[in-house]
């Protein structure tokens, strides 16, 4: 029987230039040891709600992570390529990654919903990192309404499908805060650990080559989408902490 060798796993980052977390997301891939990483902008923009909307949720805290993580790991980046492309789901980002051989990607602030091209151009598929536990937290404000009823706030690493936050789950986990927290505390703390997971599950597709075709499907007979959460809701959310309330904060 012939030994195949596995090809090289290598990776393409899907995001913006302006995207905050986009050099957490970095460093913390080569924290891992992930290697022969290829950063791919798209060219569209946050749009001022989505500013504001990270303004309000880190207050600020995450200002400053290009210089945070450029202190830490200015050598390895030096060595990371950047490529532009006017839009995500365009044959040029097709082209792009078959001539890089890049074959696995991972969402990093893309501005787009990916298309099944895009999705099934490589072989080990598209990984996000969802802020909720999957399948019982599917949509938005997946933290927010955790804390609203009352249930863990966690990370999911899964693979993307055509339907959002629908794909196999890699791994996931949950968190408890202290009775002291503020909402952006807890919301930072999200972003960070999440790209922690980042790191830690490309490093593992990269060592195991895992790919969307070997790994279980989500148990849809739990699943729940969530809609942007109201602002009447919010408040009580903000109440519910500055109360320490909320169940999942240690004693």
């Amino acid at each position: 029987m012939k030994n195949f060798e596995k090809k090289e796993v290598n990776i393409g980052f899907l995001s913006t230039i302006d995207s905050p977390l986009l050099p957490l997301f970095l460093k913390e891939a080569i924290v891992h040891g992930v290697s022969n990483i290829s950063v791919i902008c798209d060219a569209k923009l946050r749009i001022e709600k989505d500013s504001q909307i990270w303004q309000e949720r880190t207050a600020g805290e995450l200002d400053f992570l290009w210089q945070e993580c450029s202190d830490d790991i200015s050598s390895s980046l030096s060595g990371v390529p950047f490529f532009f492309v006017k839009n995500h789901n365009d044959s040029s980002t097709l082209e792009l990654i078959k001539k890089k051989n890049i074959n696995c990607l991972i969402n990093v602030g893309t501005p787009r919903r990916l298309s099944k091209s895009l999705l099934e151009s490589v072989r080990h598929g598209v990984v996000n990192i969802h802020p909720g536990v999957l399948p019982l937290y599917r949509g938005c404000s997946a933290v927010e309404w955790a804390l609203y009823n009352d249930e863990r706030i966690g990370n999911t690493a899964h693979f993307m499908s055509e339907e959002y936050d629908a794909g196999p789950v890699i791994e996931f986990e949950t968190y408890d805060f202290p009775r002291q927290v503020n909402y952006s505390k807890i919301r930072i703390h999200v972003y960070r650990e999440g790209c922690r997971m980042a790191g830690r599950v490309l490093a593992k597709i990269q060592r195991d080559h895992l790919s969307p075709a070997a790994m279980q499907p989500q148990d849809e007979s739990v699943a729940r989408y969530w809609n942007p959460i109201p602002n009447e809701k919010m408040t009580l959310i903000l109440e519910k902490l500055s109360t320490q309330s909320y169940r999942y904060q240690c004693l």
